[in-house]
C-alpha cells in the first residue's frame, strides 16, 4: 500500500503534476517566506532553502534531457554558494554577484519551464499554473535586475518622495517589481533616476506583452490538439444499407 502510494506520487511528480508542485514551492517562498523573513521572524538562511528547494525541485523532475538538468543543477549549486558567501562577506560585489546569479538561475528556469507549457499537447491546470509561475520568475528576475541597478545608481529610487540607496530598498525590490510588472503602481515607491524608469517601463511593458501572447498561444495550442482528436478520432458514419 505505502509504494504504491509512493508510486503514484511518483508518477505524479514526473508528469505535468510537477509544474503545480514547483510553482507551489515558489508562491511559498515570494509571499510566505519573504515577508516573514523582512519582520524577522524567520532566518535569512530559510529564504535560500526555500528557493534551493524550487529549483532543485524543477531540475529534477520537470526537464529533460538529463544533460541539460545537470548543468541546470550546477547554476544552482553556484547560485548557492555565491548567496552564502555574501552572508559571511558582505560586500558589495558579493550583492551584485547574488543579483546576477539569481537573475541567471531564475531566468533559465522560467525559460524551461514555459518550454515545457508550450510544447504541443492538450492544455491542462498544472500548464495554466506553471504559466502563472513563469510569471512569477519574472518578476523575480526584474526585482533581481533592480537590485543591480540601485548598487550603482545611487538614489535611483524614492520612498515616499525621499530618494534612498539600495540598503533602504533591499526588502522592497520584490514589492516594486511585480507591481510595476502588474501596471498596479502605487506610487508609494517610484524610479527616479532615467536607468530605473527606463527599467520599470521595460518590465511594465514586458508583463502586458506575457500575458496577451501566453493566453493567445495556450488557446492555438488547445484548438490544435482538439482538431489533431477529431482527425484521429472521426465521428461514425451512416449504418451501412
Amino acid at each position: 500500500m505505502v509504494l504504491s502510494s509512493f508510486a503514484r506520487l511518483y508518477r505524479f511528480l514526473r508528469g505535468d503534476g510537477s509544474l503545480t508542485v514547483a510553482v507551489g514551492i515558489l508562491a511559498l517562498f515570494l509571499f510566505a517566506l519573504y515577508p516573514a523573513i523582512e519582520v524577522g521572524a524567520l532566518p535569512t538562511w530559510s529564504l535560500d532553502a526555500a528557493f534551493a528547494l524550487f529549483l532543485v525541485v524543477g531540475a529534477t523532475f520537470i526537464f529533460e534531457p538529463r544533460p541539460l538538468v545537470r548543468l541546470f543543477l550546477a547554476l544552482v549549486i553556484a547560485t548557492a554558494a555565491v548567496r552564502l558567501a555574501g552572508h559571511f562577506t558582505p560586500s558589495p560585489w558579493f550583492i551584485a554577484a547574488d543579483a546576477v546569479a539569481v537573475m541567471l538561475t531564475g531566468g533559465v528556469f522560467g525559460a524551461l519551464l514555459i518550454s515545457r507549457v508550450l510544447r504541443d499537447g492538450r492544455i491542462n491546470i498544472h500548464r495554466i499554473v506553471a504559466a502563472c509561475g513563469t510569471f512569477l520568475l519574472l518578476g523575480l528576475v526584474f526585482a533581481q535586475a533592480y537590485k543591480l541597478l540601485a548598487l550603482f545608481v545611487p538614489q535611483g529610487f524614492a520612498i515616499a518622495g525621499t530618494p534612498v540607496d539600495e540598503a533602504a530598498m533591499h526588502f522592497r525590490f520584490t514589492y516594486f517589481s511585480f507591481v510595476t510588472l502588474t501596471s498596479t503602481g502605487y506610487g508609494d515607491i517610484t524610479p527616479i533616476h532615467p536607468y530605473t524608469r527606463s527599467l520599470a517601463t521595460f518590465e511594465a511593458i514586458t508583463g502586458q506583452l506575457y500575458l496577451a501572447v501566453l493566453i493567445a498561444r495556450l488557446v492555438a495550442l488547445e484548438l490544435r490538439w482538439r482538431d489533431a482528436q477529431r482527425v484521429s478520432d472521426p465521428p461514425p458514419g451512416p449504418p451501412a444499407g
